[in-house]
């Protein structure tokens, strides 16, 4: 299974552009894993929605979102799941 995650850009109280770069982690108390992704996913076929594989044994953890020129977010995923992230400007 994997996680689908989209993300874009933080605009006030309201969803703004796509973000097409973004990089993600797999954090598990103190562990900090690289996780591998692939643009797409059951949402739409656009570069903003990634689909992202879990580590091995990882059921859940909690994923750490980044891009160029913006904030880092970090929230709890299961596998399986389905999110849409926004990301403010740094």
């Amino acid at each position: 299974m994997a996680i689908t995650v989209s993300v874009y850009e933080k605009a006030g109280l309201c969803r703004g552009r796509p973000i097409g770069n973004a990089t993600f982690k797999a954090q598990n108390g103190i562990i900090l894993a690289n996780v591998t992704w692939t643009h797409g996913g059951p949402l739409s076929g656009t570069s903003h929605v990634y689909s992202i594989t879990a580590p091995i044994g990882w059921p859940s953890f909690d994923l750490i979102v980044d891009a160029p020129t913006y904030q880092t977010w970090k929230f709890f995923v299961r596998d399986g799941e389905t999110h849409e992230v926004w990301l403010s400007k740094a």
